[in-house]
């Protein structure tokens, strides 16, 4: 991870939001062609508008019935899964001085290339969701080279992969700190909408250590970067884990990072799922 000071595109719609929100065009159209059956009928013999009148009747309960049953769904949440198997909406960040990390999409999710460097994979969201569960699988290939017991600590920063979620909140960069800080930095500013701030990062990693599970740390080099050992991989190289949240947070962004800059590790990682669960639609930025 960049030694670097830290001071304390986008989603392009509802494709992985499996939420049941406002009417589709489809039940617009149909409501549309009843009402235009309707408006011709009146324009012909008085005998076939009973008819016309008639499947209005029929068919309006069931529109109503739906548009109801889809409002129930967006009232209790649903899911947004990121889309791990093309670039779409993502940014590839880099940091001074350390070599970047290589990123690749394909049907199997996301594969990062880790050749002692280090660098983050960052998704966005235009719209900021309420979550209230984060799920993540995938595999780690390779060699990782961390002693037992020294992971975290001075030289050997490094974690196969950390799955952090970007928290809204009041803090900013003053004038000063922009002018000092760093590429990706200013980036993670960025993602909060015009008039709010940053919370900080949460950070889920995997580790390698069993006896670290549930260890929870600010990170040393900020107090903006809050991070949790999770879960380590399994003989094979699979991981998964889940984080229900005590209480629903505000999501911008999801900020992936996988480094081997520290100990010189060259491994792959690859991502095949990252599921939010939210409580509710999120509010339109």
């Amino acid at each position: 991870m960049e030694r670097v000071p830290f001071p304390s595109s986008a989603w392009s719609g509802p494709s992985g939001l499996i939420l049941a929100d406002e009417p589709t065009a489809e039940s617009d159209s149909a409501s549309d062609a009843i009402m235009d059956a309707g408006t011709t009928a009146s324009c012909r013999p008085m005998r076939k508008a009973p008819l016309n009148r008639h499947l209005w009747d029929v068919v309006r309960p069931g529109l109503a019935i739906g548009l109801a049953l889809r409002l129930a769904s967006l009232a209790s949440g649903g899911e947004f899964i990121l889309p791990l198997d093309r670039t779409n909406g993502w940014q590839f960040l880099s940091y001074r001085k350390i070599p970047p990390n290589t990123f690749r999409t394909g049907p199997a999710g996301l594969e990062v290339g880790i050749t002692h460097s280090a660098a983050p994979a960052v998704f966005p969201l235009t719209n900021e969701l309420q979550v209230t569960e984060l799920r993540v699988s995938g595999s780690i290939t390779g060699t990782f080279k961390v002693p037992p017991g020294r992971q975290g600590q001075e030289g050997y920063d490094d974690y196969a992969v950390r799955v952090g979620v970007v928290e809204s909140g009041s803090r900013t960069l003053n004038w000063r700190e922009k002018l000092v800080a760093a590429d990706w930095v200013k980036r993670l500013f960025a993602l909060a909408p015009r008039g709010s701030g940053i919370r900080r990062i949460r950070f889920f990693n995997v580790g390698t250590d069993t006896s670290q599970v549930g260890h929870t740390r600010t990170h040393p080099l900020s107090d903006l970067m809050e991070e949790t050992v999770v879960t380590v991989p399994d003989a094979a190289g699979h991981f998964a884990f889940t984080n229900r949240f005590a209480q629903p947070i505000s999501v911008l962004a999801i900020w992936i990072a996988c480094d081997g800059d520290d100990t010189k590790s060259s491994f792959a990682v690859t991502l095949g799922k990252v599921v939010l669960e939210t409580r509710d639609a999120p509010a339109t930025r």
